[in-house]
């Protein structure tokens, strides 16, 4: 069973924001007389660890990764600046950026700062990728890259990211079994959309139409357990990438393919809740079991599609079977 810890760390000294990146070997220099103050929170999640930093500072950074895992970095804040020596560039709201051993780190933050780092060994890195590590090549993942998809797409991006930090950051806050599962996808689902989706991707060419492309995928996820989907096996499943079947979906459908898939998972919930007796069942198991690691969103989002509560649609278990059950 996937399992979620969570750590806090007070940054209160320069030498603390040595943690921000994992495995790195850097050298930081204050150019101004401002002590870092902030938070970065540290979670494992199974094979996968997450860190979301916030913190005030002026700092020019640099140094290389000397870790044998894969990183994705991403911005989450627009009042802090952050400038790559690399690229020569600052680095946008909701840019990515992948870092592997070797990698120079090399840059300067000024201001209020936010951002949020996954990490992972390579083997699963390629495998969560599904289709698109094979279409971009596994050497991709040993180089540094920086990736920008459109506006529209790194603003949901951020707000997502953001919504999970949250949800970390309380510390009444647990989540376990299959809802912890999701939570681990989604949270990688978001690094690998900003990644795939860059602005100076092409779409690729199929003979296949959007409707065609959306009727394999769903007679593909019809023959699958709606709680165990991940974007993942459904483009290794049709062999699409990414960003082929975002632009299918949304063409066809007004939605992404995780949108998509969500609501096949709460309309399982849904059937789930008519069927079971609300004796021996509660609404958060069975949010859990089929994913929904955010029961405030679970409940509002299954309102806001079936027009009643989860809870109400527990106690409207249907007449016949409460009279078998009897």
């Amino acid at each position: 069973m996937t399992a979620v810890q969570v750590a806090r760390r007070h940054v209160e000294t320069i030498e603390d924001l040595r943690s921000v990146l994992e495995g790195q070997n850097t050298i930081s220099v204050p150019l101004r007389t401002v002590v870092p103050q902030g938070v970065i929170l540290s979670v494992s999640i199974g094979e996968v660890f997450f860190s979301a930093g916030e913190y005030s500072a002026d700092v020019r950074t640099r140094g290389c990764i000397d870790s044998q895992r894969i990183s994705m970095v991403m911005k989450l804040d627009s009042d802090s600046t952050l400038f790559s020596f690399c690229s020569g560039r600052e680095v946008a709201t909701g840019d990515v950026y992948v870092l592997s051993r070797g990698s120079d780190v090399d840059h300067r933050v000024t201001g209020r700062s936010c951002h949020a780092l996954v990490s992972l060994h390579s083997d699963s890195v390629l495998r969560q990728g599904g289709e698109d590590t094979l279409r971009l090549g596994k050497h991709l993942w040993g180089q540094q890259h920086w990736f920008r998809a459109p506006q529209a797409i790194r603003a949901a991006t951020v707000r997502a990211m953001r919504s999970i930090v949250c949800q970390f950051a309380r510390a009444d806050w647990t989540v376990s079994g299959q809802a912890a599962t999701q939570l681990q996808s989604d949270l990688v689902e978001l690094f690998f959309r900003g990644i795939v989706l860059d602005e100076s991707g092409r779409d690729e060419q199929y003979s296949l139409s959007c409707a065609q492309i959306v009727r394999k995928a769903e007679d593909w996820v019809d023959g699958q357990p709606p709680e165990q989907i991940q974007i993942s096996d459904l483009c290794r499943a049709l062999h699409l990438s990414r960003r082929t079947l975002q632009r299918a979906f949304t063409e066809t459908l007004g939605t992404g393919p995780a949108g998509y898939l969500r609501r096949k998972r709460l309309k399982a919930a849904r059937m789930s809740l008519r069927s079971s007796d609300p004796a021996s069942t509660s609404v958060t198991d069975t949010a859990i079991r089929f994913g929904f690691w955010e029961l405030g969103r679970f409940a509002m989002e299954y309102r806001r599609l079936f027009g009643e509560s989860p809870s109400d649609t527990l106690g409207k278990r249907p007449a016949a079977k409460r009279r078998r059950a009897q």
